[in-house]
């Protein structure tokens, strides 16, 4: 009996750690565009809570979290870390979204940014701190996410991305871009490892066949950690994984019809046994929605997609894993023989694009269109994020409506951090702007591009630089998912500020540098080598080689004048010479 208690005395605190309240939800969502491709989004969240506080013994037991995702954020006193990677180009235009369906997505390439408690014992600044867990999870997604230098971090974005707990107190935003990272496989396969059905079961089955969503045209891929703290017990960690599907070959003509066999080339899988909830969603389209047809059918609901109050279909596999398992759903469009491309398309509530006007080899104009398809006028917050060597004039900021010319009070406000020279630092630019109503806002900014030094070029193919995506933010957004029953009828079907979405991006953009000729040093190099191998070479002959006549001992049976000897040579020489 007593060897019996002693036993449960010791284990308590193993079973209490074992015993986790974790929690694991999956989603895929698909989201027919009008022109002719399909967005297929994945969603794995997690709950979970902090080690027990009671226990002596220092304990880190998880049972769906991921360990080597949450021992760096937990021993750098991380609270909050977003990592995402974009590859390919989003079409604002052709798909009538303002951008993909997971607000977390950045613009293009990598992006890491997140929330750094401090430090109470002061053993690490927070710099370093934000280093190290850049750099750990960089080797964990097999890319380098961290700095090669101090100054390439961004302090200057809390606003823009704020605490998702909503306390700032001692807290300190960390923003670092790369956007000539590229997505791929590399990256899958330690998403995948986080989640802990491994993609061996559940929907993450159906993303783990890197041949297929490969394919696809835009990726993105991303992680969103919230960890927990005294005030906030429980945590969450989101994984997404977002592609678009083209239909419709590029020749030809057929049918947008589609099914999650015809996507993933298997049937649905069994549901993760871990899961609390499993759920597959169709967003039906603005326009022809009510035309497409689904198979089996599902629970219809409403709810607001950048500003629009749609329809959605979803089925809980979990509700429906008897009638689901090994099948497939299937939609299609009734009235639809074949698939006509539109040639008018519905505006997304906002769209915004960035291009380079009156390119020269030293200066240049940033050119920014941002367009309010709205019947309201909008606040909101335009950033930028420069390298050292672009060096922009505040002063010749323009701003204007097209078609309507130079408005500047349009802009309020400019907050300007520039770099600091010899330093590696970033400049950033913050715009505070007024959207009018159905109208597009030109924004210019003339720069420079200083010269780098000839060590600061990249030792490949010089092709340009590539500069992080402008962010647009939008101040009145009423975070707002599902309509009110008593509120549903009364609102109108079109309401801008009901969204999500917070953030717009732009793209990329490739803005060439000052280089010198590298291939000059080599030329360079070859023609002092050649010269100096040619001059050595007639010097040291001219003054080791001797010159003079030898004579051929004459052999029998051959008729050959006589020659004098090296020795008779010198003689006559000598004799000559005495003359």
């Amino acid at each position: 009996m007593l060897l019996s208690s002693l036993k449960l005395l010791l284990l308590t605190p193993i079973y209490a750690a074992a015993i986790s309240s974790d929690s694991f939800h999956e989603s895929l969502t698909l989201h027919p565009l009008p022109d002719g491709k399909l967005s297929v989004l994945f969603e794995f969240t997690t709950y979970f809570t902090a080690a027990n506080p009671s226990s002596q013994i220092p304990q880190s037991h998880h049972s769906l979290t991921p360990p080597s995702l949450l021992l760096p954020l937990q021993q750098n006193n991380v609270s909050e870390l977003t990592i995402s990677f974009v590859a390919g180009r989003w079409d604002q235009s052709r798909s009538s979204e303002s951008g993909p369906l997971h607000h977390e997505s950045g613009g293009g390439g990598g992006e890491v940014r997140g929330w750094l408690r401090d430090d109470m014992d002061g053993r690490k600044s927070s710099s370093e701190r934000w280093k190290s867990v850049t750099h750990a999870l960089g080797g964990l997604f097999c890319a380098g996410l961290g700095p090669n230098d101090a100054g390439e971090n961004v302090m200057t974005f809390g606003e823009i991305y704020p605490s998702v707990k909503g306390d700032r107190a001692n807290l300190t935003h960390y923003l670092l871009a790369h956007p000539h990272h590229h997505l791929c496989t590399e990256n899958l396969t330690p998403f995948l490892s986080l989640l802990p059905s491994k993609g061996l079961s559940g929907l993450s089955s159906l993303l783990a066949q890197p041949g297929i969503i490969f394919s696809w045209g835009f990726k993105t891929e991303g992680i969103e950690v919230i960890m927990p703290s005294s005030d906030q017990p429980q945590g969450r960690w989101k994984g997404w994984w977002e592609g678009v599907v083209d239909l419709v070959p590029e020749r030809g003509t057929a049918k947008r019809d589609f099914s999650t066999e015809q996507l993933f080339k298997r049937h649905l899988p069994r549901v993760f046994p871990e899961a609390e909830s499993s759920v597959i969603r169709v967003i039906k389209p603005q326009v022809g929605g009510g035309h497409l047809r689904l198979e089996p059918t599902g629970r219809s609901k409403e709810q607001w997609v950048d500003g629009e109050l749609r329809e959605v279909i979803e089925w809980d596999l979990l509700a429906e894993t008897a009638s689901l398992s090994g099948k497939y759903i299937r939609a299609t469009w009734e009235i639809e023989s074949e698939f006509k491309y539109p040639r008018i398309f519905a505006k997304p509530p906002i769209t915004i694009s960035r291009t380079i006007i009156n390119p020269l080899a030293s200066d240049g104009t940033l050119q920014i269109k941002i367009t309010n398809n709205g019947a309201d006028a909008r606040e909101a917050l335009y950033s930028e994020i420069w390298p050292w060597w672009v060096k922009g004039w505040m002063s010749e900021i323009n701003v204007q409506i097209e078609g309507k010319g130079d408005k500047p009070e349009l802009l309020s406000d400019i907050e300007f951090h520039p770099s600091t020279p010899p330093k590696v630092s970033t400049t950033t630019l913050h715009l505070s702007l007024t959207l009018p109503q159905r109208s597009t806002i030109i924004l210019t900014i003339p720069f420079t591009k200083l010269t780098l030094k000839y060590t600061e070029h990249r030792p490949d193919a010089e092709r340009g630089v590539e500069i992080p995506s402008g962010v647009l933010t939008l101040l009145d957004v009423a975070v707002q998912s599902e309509p009110k029953q008593t509120e549903a009828k009364e609102q109108s079907r079109s309401d801008a500020a009901n969204s999500g979405r917070r953030r717009i991006y732009t793209d990329r953009i490739l803005l060439d540098v000052p280089t010198p000729d590298f291939s000059m040093p080599y030329n360079v190099i070859i023609m002092s080598s050649t010269v100096m191998a040619v001059f050595f070479g007639l010097m040291h002959g001219g003054l080791t080689r001797m010159w003079g006549w030898v004579e051929v001992p004459k052999q029998a049976g051959i008729n050959s004048q006589p020659q004098l000897t090296e020795s008779e040579v010198v003689d006559e020489k000598d004799g000559l010479e005495s003359l």
